[in-house]
């Protein structure tokens, strides 16, 4: 089963609110005022979201023309702040993705679960990217897109450039991947790989867990990449970190 909440407003616990989706009702995602006025129903309470630190930004990021931001195609996005009209002819090119994403514009916490029964469980939290239009939804709440499990097989979670990433289910590609006899590190790598072809200037990462407690992960343009594992190994956290395939145009995260 899956529950997911997006654009939920001035509520914190937005994980919390999504398992009350899966718990208390038919329905697999709620979006917006609906989705905050249902976290109300279930005693979860409004309260300030914002801090000095992302003012500060904001404030910034304003005197700076509003830039960098997400629009293309539109008459001076790219010189001034909004609002916009669009292009006369704007030409549909994907050619030239631009990725604003870094570790700095992106928050997303993704994580997979296996208890001692084998069952498997994957949660994500996120407030999107920094600067983002409003309206826009990230690919975490999305089953399939930042995040997959499917019990018989395995779970996966990804991160990076949602926008892109979304649009190749690279989470419910990888659990199929181990399903046809790939490794949780080989499906992550060829989910990375399918995208990287199509978007060379993406950066993301598919980490990988397989029913049995193996786990891996794939990455694409960050300089490496860190994942934490905690297993009967032993009581400590242990941190994980691999080397990412890249383009010309490397992000640190």
């Amino acid at each position: 089963d899956t529950g997911a909440v997006i654009q939920l407003k001035s509520i914190r616990e937005a994980s919390q609110v999504a398992r009350a989706v899966l718990q208390h009702t038919e329905h697999s995602v709620l979006v917006g005022q609906n989705a905050t006025n249902f976290a109300k129903l279930f005693g979860f309470q409004s309260q300030p979201m914002a801090s000095n630190t992302s003012v500060s930004r904001w404030e910034s990021w304003k005197q700076n023309k509003c830039q960098p931001n997400y629009w293309k195609g539109m008459v001076d996005s790219k010189k001034r702040c909004g609002p916009y009209k669009p292009q006369p002819n704007a030409e549909l090119n994907s050619e030239h993705h631009v990725s604003h994403v870094s570790r700095h514009s992106h928050d997303t916490i993704g994580m997979l679960a296996l208890d001692a029964k084998g069952r498997m469980a994957v949660g994500l939290s996120t407030n999107g990217l920094t600067f983002k239009i409003p309206g826009r939804s990230s690919d975490s709440a999305l089953p399939g897109c930042g995040g997959y499990v499917d019990n018989e097989v395995g779970g996966a979670v990804a991160t990076g450039d949602g926008d892109i990433m979304m649009r190749f289910s690279p989470a419910f590609l990888t659990v199929e991947l181990m399903r046809g006899g790939s490794n949780p590190e080989k499906a992550a790598q060829t989910s990375v790989r399918r995208i990287a072809k199509k978007y060379p200037l993406f950066s993301g990462a598919v980490v990988a867990a397989s029913k049995d407690g193996v786990y891996g992960a794939a990455c694409h343009n960050i300089v490496v990449f860190k994942y934490s594992i905690r297993d009967m190994a032993g009581p400590r956290t242990r941190l994980v970190t691999i080397p990412c395939s890249n383009s010309t145009h490397v992000l640190h995260f």
